[in-house]
Parts: C-alpha cells; structure tokens; sequence
C-alpha cells in the first residue's frame, strides 16, 4: 500500500534530517532553518517534489516567526523587499534575471514598481532568498 510506504520514507527522512516537526524551542527553529537552508542550497525549490517540503517547512518557520520573532518594521511592499534582498546579497538585476527566476524586462518593471509580484513568482523568489513568499505579496 502506498501509505505502508510513505509511512516508511517519512519515518526515514525523519532519522535522516534530525526531525521534521513544528519547533517548539529556539534550538527546534535553528535546526529548521539550517534543514531549509539547506534544501534551498542543494535542491531547485521552485520544482516538485522539493517545492512541497519547502512549502511545509517554510510554513512552520514562519508560523514560529510571527510568535516569537514579530517584524518591527513598517510596511514594505513587496518590490520594496526584492530591491533590497537584491542589495543585501549584492545582485544585479541581469544576476538575478540570469537565475532564470524572472526574464530581465519583467523584473525591471517589478523593480521599478510598474509591476507587481505574482504569487507564483513571489514563491520563486521566496525559494531563492530563503525567506517567505508572504514578503513579496
């Protein structure tokens, strides 16, 4: 039965990353984080079937965010969060449009605040800053 075997590859995914479960201490997060930084480091989260475990992953840092960690900045937009990811890592507009993230036109409309960010876009870029697509929307 299928369930008989994902039973078994969640059991050994499990052992393999050290746990994978909502955190509950500060220690729990930074392993999460190191687990996230990782899949994002290796793996292209943008495709399955890395992008659902993303998804799952990203959704209990986040949710740890917001209860321990609250954003004590203004509201930004989310092309606002881009330009500075971008600055913050020192990438170029044709760098980050070479990624193939984005072509170079849209994300010089994106940057210049004539386009807004698609959900499917903001989970993209998400996937490659290692930060919650909720930054971009």
């Amino acid at each position: 039965m299928i369930s008989e075997r994902l039973a078994g590859a969640w059991a050994e995914f499990q052992v393999d990353s050290g746990g994978v479960r909502r955190p509950a201490t500060d220690s729990d997060y930074e392993v999460l984080i190191a687990l996230l930084n990782d899949l994002t480091d290796n793996f292209d989260c943008t495709q399955e079937p890395y992008a659902s475990l993303y998804d799952l992953l990203a959704g209990y840092a986040h949710a740890w965010e917001l209860d321990h960690e609250p954003l004590k900045v203004p509201e930004v937009s989310g092309n606002e969060m881009l330009v500075y990811l971008m600055e913050d890592r020192g990438l170029t507009q044709y760098q980050l449009a070479q990624k193939g993230l984005v072509d170079q036109g849209n994300l010089s409309r994106i940057l210049s605040g004539k386009r807004n960010i698609s959900k499917d876009l903001a989970k993209r870029f998400a996937a490659y800053f290692g930060v919650d697509a909720e930054l971009f929307i």
